[in-house]
């Protein structure tokens, strides 16, 4: 476990004081004009969680849970980063460096600055980060493969890597279970839950279930307070107006908040610039939607007693035991290396 806390710390190293950093500073600049949807607000919101979940207490809690290899190995593992989200691929690469295998990562075209700057930044400090993990174009010869994608590219995933131990994942989306008792607190940490990131994140919320003639305008008032700046950024205003044009066009009920159409629809995904929901008579109910949705969904925000559920506004504060669609990656890649 020392060379895994070693190569971990340097992670967290890397991204002190990133705000007075000027490479970090240039490559964020970099990366807002590569990706329109990467404003500095949303590189920063990620580097500043990614700092705060790699403390030094919390690499030791986390690795305490396992049984690390003592020595690293030979086996290829390829990863494939998704891109919608800054550095939302990178934990991959971080289980499978600390289990021991070489990587080969695959960045988004979306996101490939911010990676490599901070594997740059990290090597500086301990080279396991330039000397087991290789950015390239290509992924051959693999052992193990991890991939993230649509649900489109996850079918070509599933056979590419057919004959190799692979983990593929597709779209997800996440809901929040009101009760009608909520405060403004939760309303605007809701309101994160819905607008980090722009909604382009699988943690985001894009559906409400809520109880029986519920009221909007308490909600809506806090958001208009709090969010309507978002209705600034060109590209999800172009979204927004898209999705209201559609909708006005077919005469299509819906509620329009001025940056956000809110329609009552049973389907958990939504896209940028919309917020599903849906109206519920019982918990009972409640639950068995959400067993229905099974694998398109990724976190669950209430207050009311349902499994798993989280508080209000922390579907984006990931922390390292935090593993997309719930599967231990962590553990699984520390089973291959056994076998």
């Amino acid at each position: 476990m020392i060379w895994q806390k070693r190569a971990l710390l340097a992670l967290h190293k890397a991204l002190e004081e990133f705000e007075h950093n000027e490479n970090w500073v240039f490559a964020i600049e970099q990366a807002k004009y590569h990706n329109r949807w990467f404003e500095e607000a949303q590189v920063h919101q990620s580097l500043m969680q990614w700092r705060e979940s790699l403390s030094p207490e919390k690499i030791d809690n986390w690795l305490h849970n396992y049984e690390l290899p003592e020595d690293l190995g030979s086996q290829r593992l390829g990863i494939i980063m998704a891109g919608n989200v800054p550095l939302v691929g990178f934990h991959d690469v971080i289980v499978g460096v600390i289990t021991g295998f070489q990587v080969f990562a695959k960045t988004s075209s979306e996101d490939t600055i911010l990676p490599k700057l901070w594997l740059s930044e990290a090597a500086k400090i301990d080279s396991i980060w330039s000397e087991r993990v290789e950015v390239v174009e290509q992924l051959r010869n693999l052992d193990v493969a991890i991939a993230t994608g649509s649900n489109n590219s996850a079918k070509y995933f599933s056979s590419f890597f057919k004959s190799i131990p692979h983990l593929i994942r597709n779209n997800r989306n996440s809901v929040a279970v009101l009760t009608g008792q909520e405060t403004q607190e939760d309303f605007i940490a809701l309101g994160h839950d819905v607008f980090d990131y722009f909604g382009l994140g699988c943690r985001n919320v894009t559906h409400l279930m809520l109880p029986e003639g519920y009221d909007f305008t308490p909600l809506f008032q806090c958001w208009d307070m709090h969010f309507d700046w978002i209705r600034n950024h060109n590209k999800y205003a172009n979204n927004y107006e898209y999705h209201r044009a559609l909708l006005l066009m077919n005469l299509d009920p819906h509620i329009d908040t001025g940056y956000l159409i809110v329609k009552e629809r049973p389907e958990l995904y939504a896209p940028v610039g919309m917020l599903n929901y849906s109206f519920y008579d019982s918990v009972d109910g409640v639950v068995e939607t959400l067993i229905q949705w099974g694998d398109s969904l990724q976190c669950k925000v209430s207050h009311l007693p349902i499994s798993n559920a989280m508080t209000f506004g922390s579907t984006q504060c990931t922390q390292l035991y935090d593993f997309a669609d719930g599967l231990d990656t962590l553990q699984w890649l520390i089973e291959l290396r056994k076998s």
